[in-house]
């Protein structure tokens, strides 16, 4: 069984540079994935990380301080050309060795040095394109929350959010089905459930929740959310990790803190980040806007928005064309299979249809793998 290219109704012009399945063998996913992490391609690999180009022990052990506290990992370079070749994410360079930076072909994003250093390196870095001054200890918060800052935007993974402009749309299920297909794509993928009122997304999804952590158990983690250690300990359905709450309590309220920090963590160790936000708006929609890359709401014919990127669920025809002139991107109809697969507990065996397959193809939402593009 394959994802189909796009037929000819779906394609769509390319200046819209939208993402496409196109001829995926169903159940390829774990071949991907072996063949991927054989490659070396490790969550951990993509955790944030800083060089500290130094050899003077006190600005390497202060920085280094400065870094774990912004869950920023720092590599320690004594060579210039071992930067060129190594370097990723923020290079720092210690007052001992700034005078390199000058004339390296290598960024020169902070200069970092004590007090008694101030002269030189601000003269330095008025010569240096983009170059800060940080001088320690003064500096150490302003350069911690530099580092902070860099690391929460450095994921590299591609975050869908999910909207629905009412209730019983099938917005999670259509979450959960983008976040398998990405799986099986070949791609590290997650859906996370932030509905506040859901009632966990287990019942749905599969009838025997795997073993993992949920929003409970992470609301009393406190502290930084390491990439790898979330891909380790979240639950796994078929390769796709799933984020959702262990148990049905009712309305759910999350801090904002927690969830930029599983964010950030989640872009930073997988490749599709698949967001269920309930119904819009979602009241941490100012938090989730700097993570999310795209923003689509899923409604009825009946319950469109006036603009934004639209999936019509449930019906096939779009009655009354809305006033802002949404993009509509397709449909998502109430697959008869979906439906059987969901009473039974098991709702990824719905890829096996073909014309599922086809229909979420056609929304051209996943991201394409290397081989695709």
């Amino acid at each position: 069984m394959k994802w189909l290219s796009e037929s000819p109704a779906a394609q769509r012009p390319c200046s819209t540079q939208r993402f496409v399945l196109t001829e995926l063998e169903y159940g390829q996913a774990a071949q991907n994935r072996s063949s991927r992490l054989a490659a070396g391609d490790r969550p951990e690999q993509n955790e944030p990380s800083c060089t500290i180009v130094s050899n003077d022990p006190q600005i390497i052990e202060r920085c280094a301080a400065i870094a774990v506290g912004a869950a920023v990992r720092i590599k320690h370079c004594a060579d210039v050309q071992q930067v060129l070749a190594d370097g990723s994410g923020p290079v720092l360079w210690g007052s001992d060795m700034a005078a390199l930076a000058e004339h390296a072909s290598v960024a020169a994003d902070v200069l970092v040095g004590l007090e008694q250093d101030a002269a030189s390196l601000w003269s330095l870095a008025s010569r240096i394109p983009k170059a800060r001054v940080a001088l320690l200890p003064a500096a150490s918060q302003w350069l911690g929350e530099y580092l902070g800052l860099w690391a929460m935007r450095a994921g590299h993974g591609h975050t869908l959010a999910l909207n629905a402009s009412a209730g019983g749309l099938g917005n999670t299920t259509l979450a959960a089905l983008l976040a398998h297909a990405g799986t099986l794509s070949g791609l590290r993928s997650i859906m996370i459930d932030l509905d506040q009122h859901s009632q966990g997304a287990w019942p749905l999804i599969c009838a025997t929740p795997p073993t993992g952590v949920g929003w409970e158990e992470l609301q009393q983690s406190g502290g930084t959310l390491a990439a790898h250690q979330l891909a380790e300990t979240l639950p796994q359905l078929r390769e796709t990790s799933i984020l959702t709450w262990s148990q049905a309590t009712g309305a759910h309220k999350l801090e904002d803190q927690l969830v930029i920090r599983l964010l950030a963590a989640v872009r930073q160790g997988f490749d599709l980040v698949v967001l269920d936000t309930g119904r819009a708006p979602h009241p941490q929609r100012q938090a989730l806007s700097q993570f999310i890359d795209r923003n689509v709401a899923t409604a009825s014919s009946l319950t469109i928005p006036s603009s934004g990127e639209v999936v019509l669920c449930g019906e096939q025809k779009l009655r009354n064309a809305p006033a802002g002139f949404p993009e509509i991107l397709g449909v998502f109809p109430e697959h008869a299979r979906i439906i059987k697969c969901a009473e039974r507990g098991v709702l990824f065996d719905s890829f096996k249809s073909r014309a599922l397959r086809q229909h979420l193809s056609n929304l051209c939402l996943i991201p394409q793998v290397p081989e695709q593009r």
